[in-house]
């Protein structure tokens, strides 16, 4: 799980999110929403513990994978298929297998049985990661987000930026994290494949918080879904699927408008009698009175509203 209390992100000298607080945990399938420049990704960045909120704490209890937009982490000369499997610590134990395999032809009866032993302790811990049936399963995400055996095995360093980031892909979602914060997980992704992450996180056993642009995707996916207003610098959470969701929004969108333009005419009202008050010496306090009622009518109101673009 991971728990947000009072958190504020900031862009430099901009606000990004005002005090926040949230969890997620188990079984919530979060769309991560709004529209480009609001925060997003900073969001993110920030519930992985890249970086640090500017007030208030992330707190985060149990595995959380996350998938950045530009993954830069892992060992150049690490091979794309070791990365993947690290995710579970499952090629550290191959290794050793290996490596003990290859000298069992000693002529020595004592050392022969030492390595016998240590292969054999390295093959239990093998089996109780899940062994061969958990390894099936790491090549099946592989192949699944478009990575062949050649891919596999080539070192990170030698491949594409989009080769690099199908790899973090497979390893984030092998990983079976409770939480899985995923910023465009599309990218770089064909048709088929995209379908099949489509099901694998609807599918999903924990958690995850996704940003993506495709609609299809949160549609098939999310049970709720936070919408960063950049205008108001606040999460709206809606406890719902994507398209219940597109529904309360236009309705919220609406009466914000409508509270706005009451409140903008009730002010230019106070404001037109003010201006005629403060003529006269008598009236100028209630006139004074007047204009900070039209102020405090204003006060808290968003500013002159971007169109947001839901996804």
């Amino acid at each position: 799980m991971i728990v947000a209390t009072d958190i504020e992100l900031r862009a430099g000298a901009q606000l990004l999110l005002g005090p926040a607080s949230f969890r997620i945990g188990r079984g919530d399938r979060v769309g991560l929403v709004g529209r480009n420049g609001a925060g997003k990704t900073t969001l993110t960045k920030a519930l992985a513990g890249e970086t640090l909120p500017s007030q208030g704490a992330v707190h985060a209890t149990g595995s959380v994978g996350y998938l950045p937009q530009d993954p830069r982490s892992g060992d150049p000369l690490e091979l794309a298929r070791d990365r993947i499997l690290s995710a579970r610590g499952l090629q550290d134990v191959l290794r050793r297998m290996q490596e003990t395999s290859m000298q069992m032809d000693t002529t020595d009866p004592d050392e022969r049985d030492r390595i016998v032993a240590r292969y054999a302790r390295a093959e239990a811990e093998f089996e109780a990661l899940g062994g061969y049936a958990v390894e099936s399963q790491a090549a099946t995400i592989a192949a699944s987000v478009g990575l062949d055996d050649r891919i596999l095995g080539q070192p990170l360093g030698t491949l594409s930026g989009g080769q690099r980031r199908r790899v973090e892909l497979a390893r984030i979602l092998f990983s079976g994290a409770e939480v899985l914060l995923l910023d465009e997980p599309t990218n770089h992704l064909d048709a088929d494949s995209i379908r099949w992450l489509r099901k694998f996180l609807a599918n999903y056993d924990g958690g995850f918080i996704v940003i993506s642009h495709d609609t299809e995707l949160l549609a098939d996916t999310v049970n709720r879904v936070w919408h960063l207003d950049a205008n108001r610098r606040e999460i709206d959470i809606y406890t719902m699927g994507w398209a219940a969701y597109q529904t309360a929004r236009e309705t919220d969108e609406r009466r914000r408008k409508r509270e706005r333009r009451n409140a903008e005419q009730q002010a230019d009202v106070l404001r037109f009698q003010a201006n005629k008050m403060r003529a006269k010496a008598s009236k100028a306090t209630a006139a004074q009175n007047m204009l900070k009622r039209a102020d405090a009518l204003m006060e808290g109101l968003d500013d002159t509203r971007m169109a947001d673009k839901v996804a």
